[in-house]
């Protein structure tokens, strides 16, 4: 056990696999881009999830347990924390849901469109091509009338 006055025991050597400089860039904790939680998220997010979505996956998982470790020990007993652990399973898995179908559904939308464009693309080309094909009717008949054919 240290002593009261004891010096702090010195920090770990410094890994043969990462510099400090790649953990950092590896967090997202460079200092290139400093954007406030806010500038990181859509605005339609509610105001609670900017803070959230613009936390780096170890973040976020150290924040999850932490709150974690706070609920349990609230609990008394381990019925308690099974419950309270399976209502947020529920929660957790009902916004999983959510989020996949939004995003089924914005994959039909973008396939949908897709298929607009396509469609759009080859009306104009066609336009195009019957355009090019007036266009030299046209330069036939002007050619003609100014130039006809020879005239010995």
């Amino acid at each position: 056990m240290r002593q009261a006055f004891s010096p702090p025991p010195p920090p770990p050597p410094p890994s043969p696999f990462f510099t400090s400089e790649s953990i950092d860039a590896e967090l997202g904790q460079t200092d290139e881009e400093t954007l406030e939680a806010e500038d990181k998220v859509p605005p339609e997010c509610p105001r609670f999830l900017p803070f959230l979505l613009s936390l780096d996956p170890y973040a976020l998982v150290t924040l999850g347990f932490i709150i974690a470790i706070l609920i349990a020990m609230e609990a008394n007993n381990p019925e308690e924390q099974e419950a309270i652990g399976n209502f947020l399973e529920v929660i957790a898995t009902n916004i999983e849901y959510i989020a996949e179908q939004g995003a089924y559904l914005q994959e039909l939308e973008d396939r949908r469109l897709e298929k607009i464009e396509a469609i759009e693309k080859e009306d104009l080309k066609n336009e195009v091509k019957e355009l090019k094909e007036a266009l030299a009717k046209l330069q036939d008949q002007v050619l003609s009338c100014c130039h006809p054919a020879d005239q010995t």
